[in-house]
């Protein structure tokens, strides 16, 4: 009786578990963005439209539908979110994620570009 009771208890662990899994990776931010690339969303929370940035674009002036508009974000690189006219810079950090970013900094109103590596690798200027 103790081996059927203990049985079924691993069983129902597992089988909670497993429910509780597949709800996290419904979220976004528990499954990351892939190595190399970042995710910007079009609405906070990581709803609305998305566009896949991958660091072997290199420099990348974002669509119009994303410029000035990236409210919310996941990171799986080191990334330079960048405003040209003011020059403004924000070092993003691989596994660094913002559900409202827009709202957090207000930068994902201004923001233009997104530049592979650190902000240290902006060389010109563009004045």
């Amino acid at each position: 009786m103790n081996i059927k009771n203990s049985l079924i208890l691993i069983i129902s662990t597992i089988f909670v578990l497993s429910m509780i899994n597949c709800s996290l990776a419904n979220d976004p931010t528990c499954v990351g963005a892939p190595d190399g690339q970042v995710y910007l969303f079009k609405s906070w929370d990581f709803q609305g439209e998305r566009y896949v940035y991958n660091i072997s674009q290199g420099y990348f002036s974002l669509p119009d539908g994303f410029r000035n508009n990236v409210q919310s974000f996941i990171s799986g690189a080191d990334v330079c979110f960048v405003k040209w006219y003011p020059s403004e810079q924000y070092q993003i950090t691989a596994g660094e994620s913002h559900r409202n970013y827009a709202a957090l900094t207000n930068f994902g109103q201004r923001m233009d570009a997104i530049i592979p590596g650190n902000c240290s690798n902006i060389v010109c200027s563009s004045k």
